[in-house]
């Protein structure tokens, strides 16, 4: 009898497994907006918790950011310093610039990774930034990145399935749509386990 029932239980764990590397219809993943903010610190501000727009002598990057969810977009309102000038040698002969920022995106999903799109400046407290900001895009071609990409298959780890010994990897990974909403970002996708 003992034995068949670990023959039964090696049996139901199969058949799990298999049914495991089968691709999964319409699920759900939600976010709060700590979440949000944990992944945009994490892939977003991920170079000393700086997010650079113009890197060297001459530079301009956002750092100190906040998220909030708001008319379909992610907002980061940040601290934005910048100097603007000329690179000379190991100097940048200009000027610095320091001010609150609040920029925005749009997120949409394709493939395994979700996108922060349409990124834009929305408001810049202080005006001689702004302006420099404009001379920084202008004078050297710098602008806001056009799109920051977070590829959700690369934050799934393989797990142990609980009470099994199982180990189940995601292989495959689809997303479908994201919504963002004022308290969370949903993202419909459909992905592929394996099990062994």
């Amino acid at each position: 009898m003992q034995r068949f029932s670990q023959v039964w239980c090696i049996l139901a764990c199969f058949m799990a497994a298999c049914a495991l590397c089968v691709r999964a219809q319409a699920s759900e993943l939600t976010m709060s907006r700590d979440a949000i903010q944990a992944i945009v610190l994490a892939t977003i501000f991920s170079d000393q918790g700086k997010w650079y727009f113009a890197k060297g002598t001459c530079y301009a990057f956002v750092d100190r950011p906040r998220v909030a969810l708001a008319a379909g977009r992610l907002i980061i309102d940040g601290h934005l310093s910048s100097r603007v000038g000329l690179d000379v040698g190991n100097t940048c002969v200009g000027t610095e610039f320091d001010s609150d920022v609040r920029l925005s995106g749009r997120f949409i999903g394709s493939g395994s990774q979700i996108t922060l799109n349409d990124i834009r400046i929305d408001n810049v407290k202080d005006d001689s930034t702004r302006q420099a900001l404009e001379l920084l895009q202008s004078a050297a071609g710098t602008s806001l990145p056009r799109a920051v990409h977070i590829d959700l298959l690369e934050l799934v780890k393989p797990n142990i399935a609980p009470g099994t010994g199982i180990r189940v990897a995601v292989t495959g990974l689809e997303i479908g749509t994201v919504t963002t909403q004022t308290d969370k970002v949903t993202v419909d996708f459909e992905m592929k386990l394996h099990a062994r």
